[in-house]
């Protein structure tokens, strides 16, 4: 089972999708910041700021006079950087004043709407250290006597921001996506590994394998840490699991040579009754010990030795055949439907003893729990690869909160304590249905009950897919 079934549906995925869309909209952002900030936009400010300062001195010439124009080209000279330019002579093209050294001659490029592109040289005390040479962009004006104003602008300090301000822009564009793609491969990298661990963790519960392990391919990530610390856990847990089973073992080996000794011992009992009843306790006792040890041997070694090509219809028929005299001297009504003649059923892969005492098991309990004038059905299909025995009765069944407890060793309902048993039978089938790579399944019965027991009827199922 994946702990995340879909990517999208990941907190990871929710949390680098939005951070991934914050960054676009940043991304957008300084998109427009590029699509603003080019050549057109610095012209027209540029030639607004110039048509501005040209119309002011018109105003100023028309009202005040020659005089006023000069005294105001001086005050913004002493006022302004170097940023606004100006140059103006008489008729005569001598200089009245200005920060220009000389009248644009040479370098002159037409722009648009009566701008011109030009270089020129600052007059000597309004030179900076570093040149005394720039680019700006003009307009002339030329008043009623015939005086000539330059108004210029220097745009290498603003050509100079808008450069940085774009490549500014492309540098932080480039960051975006490459945060916005990081984010989401961190959110994908995040999620194929909490996939990797379910997956891993689901099979060592399904399978029991417990010296299965997390795969750990690197050791810089919290995941990988995280990691380490639950193979760590499992290797604890298994640990104590082989402890737990080992005493087990050594109880069941230790004890059955006492009690075989003890049988011989009984035989030599004269009363008749007390001897049957001592060898039936010895007997239980004896059952018990060799369902443990057969237990663990198939869970602990998982041999293989028989198995082979069989024909599961013959396994299933041999088990009905067996408890069905047992089931007829209680009057239950028994329905087998057996599929033959299927190929997937007469080559089946496993060990035919084991198979049988697992079918066995299950129809010895159907018929045990279910009362006279009961009904059991037994069937054996096959489709898509997959084989299901399925054994449904009528009987008592179980509360839900049992079900998933029914395979564990010595489980037995209160209700079920005074039926003959040890509740080592349905741990036996589990052991040897997982030996088969098989599922064993219980669920609610599907036939009616005919007995007033809370629960109902018990469906068990045996699941095996074939390659």
């Amino acid at each position: 089972m994946r702990a995340i079934k879909a990517y999208r549906k990941s907190s990871s995925f929710v949390v680098s999708f939005v951070f991934t869309s914050l960054l676009m909209f940043g991304v957008g952002f300084n998109s427009y910041t590029l699509s603003v900030a080019n050549d057109d936009l610095l012209i027209r400010e540029t030639e607004a700021a110039i048509q501005a300062d040209i119309g002011g001195f018109r105003s100023l010439y028309n009202t005040a006079g020659r005089k006023a124009v000069i005294q105001a080209v001086e005050d913004r000279l002493q006022s302004y950087s170097n940023d606004f330019l100006y140059f103006l002579k008489d008729s005569d093209a001598n200089y009245i004043s200005g920060n220009l050294a000389s009248w644009p001659e040479d370098n002159v490029d037409f722009v648009k709407n009566g701008l011109l592109e030009i270089r020129v040289e600052l007059r000597e005390e309004y030179r900076s250290e570093q040149s005394s040479t720039t680019r700006a962009v003009a307009m002339v004006m030329e008043f009623s006597n015939k005086d000539t104003l330059l108004v210029a602008r220097n745009v290498q300090d603003i050509e100079f921001a808008v450069a940085l301000a774009q490549t500014s822009s492309w540098v932080m564009i480039a960051i975006l996506c490459i945060v916005a793609i990081g984010s989401l491969g961190v959110a994908y990298y995040v999620v194929t590994r909490i996939n990797k661990i379910s997956d891993t963790a689901d099979a060592i519960i399904s399978t029991g394998d417990l010296s299965d392990r997390l795969h750990v391919d690197s050791s810089w990530d919290d995941l990988s840490k995280l990691t380490l610390v639950l193979n760590q856990l499992l290797d604890k847990i298994e640990q104590s699991v082989h402890a737990i089973s080992l005493v087990s073992d050594n109880i069941a080996h230790d004890l059955r040579t006492p009690l075989t000794r003890l049988q011989s011992h009984i035989e030599v009992i004269n009363d008749d009754e007390e001897k049957q009843q001592l060898r039936k306790e010895c007997d239980n006792l004896l059952g018990i010990f060799n369902s443990l040890l057969r237990i663990s041997d198939i869970e602990n070694t998982s041999k293989r030795a028989g198995f082979a090509l069989i024909s599961l219809t013959d396994v299933a028929n041999d088990a009905v055949d067996l408890y069905l005299p047992i089931a007829e001297s209680k009057q239950i009504e028994v329905h087998s439907i057996i599929e033959d003649q299927t190929p997937i059923l007469e080559n089946f892969y496993g060990d035919k003893n084991l198979l049988f005492q697992a079918f066995a098991n299950v129809l010895d309990n159907a018929i045990k729990f279910t009362p006279e004038h009961g009904k059991i059905e037994i069937h054996l299909t096959s489709h898509n690869k997959q084989i299901v025995f399925s054994v449904n009765d009528t009987g008592s069944g179980v509360n839900a909160q049992s079900i998933d407890k029914l395979t564990r060793r010595f489980f037995r309902e209160e209700k079920s304590r005074t039926t003959v048993g040890n509740g080592l039978g349905l741990s036996l089938v589990s052991a040897i249905i997982a030996l088969h790579d098989g599922d064993l399944i219980f669920e609610k019965s599907h036939i009616p009950s005919t007995t007033k027991e809370v629960g109902g009827g018990l469906c068990c199922k045996m699941i095996f897919s074939v390659a």
